[in-house]
């Protein structure tokens, strides 16, 4: 991905890749397979779900967490090693749609029988249609693509809303239970929806 001219951003992009380049080195040198790492992130992203639809919902973010981590560096791995392959990269998004699955159930468990599980099913709905449009719009020709909620945000979010669910609910929502996150999942509801639009709307102008 091409750095942006100046300021900030360009300067976290760079410190992160750097930070991906450490921890990936060591294992190209072992002969680690980047669709290994891959296929552990998913396994941590099953491991995620199981822990949150049984209410483990701080262990549950930190398993998700360990599981993201393994995403930059599964193409980190692959780029340094000389691995990269279309089916790399076929490989990688389909377990991410698995990863993303897995997650989303758990929370379905976890939340059945009440309002949430709609709202449970609206954010899975639309994180499936965000990844949809963009994978549709690539088969057609389509070389952008940009939204509030793509996967990096949406993670970002999920791993906020179960790790600081807790503290957040103690210090500001009177022990509220997982008022926190069930704020994320509704943000997620509204904006993974409205992304998908956004890039419907963004496609229809290119491909027109």
């Amino acid at each position: 991905m091409p750095y942006e001219e100046g300021g900030f951003r360009r300067k976290a992009q760079k410190g992160y890749y750097a930070v991906m380049e450490k921890v990936a080195r060591p294992l190209v040198s072992a002969g680690v397979s980047p669709n290994h790492i891959t296929v552990i992130g998913m396994l941590l992203s099953l491991a995620a779900g199981v822990l949150l639809a049984g209410g483990a919902i701080f262990a549950g973010g930190m398993v998700l967490w360990a599981s993201a981590l393994m995403d930059p560096i599964d193409g980190t791995v692959a780029r340094l090693s000389g691995r990269v392959t279309r089916f790399g990269a076929l490989f990688d998004s389909t377990l991410d749609r698995y990863s993303e699955f897995f997650i989303f159930f758990g929370f379905l468990v976890y939340f059945r029988g009440g309002w949430m599980f709609i709202a449970v099913m609206l954010a899975l709905m639309g994180s499936i249609m965000v990844s949809y449009v963009k994978a549709r719009a690539e088969g057609l020709g389509q070389k952008e693509f940009r939204g509030l909620m793509q996967r990096p945000e949406r993670i970002i979010l999920l791993i906020a809303g179960t790790v600081l669910n807790a503290p957040i609910n103690h210090a500001f929502f009177g022990g509220c239970q997982d008022c926190t996150l069930k704020a994320v999942i509704v943000i997620l509801a509204v904006l993974t929806n409205i992304t998908a639009l956004q890039r419907l709307l963004a496609s229809r102008k290119e491909l027109a």
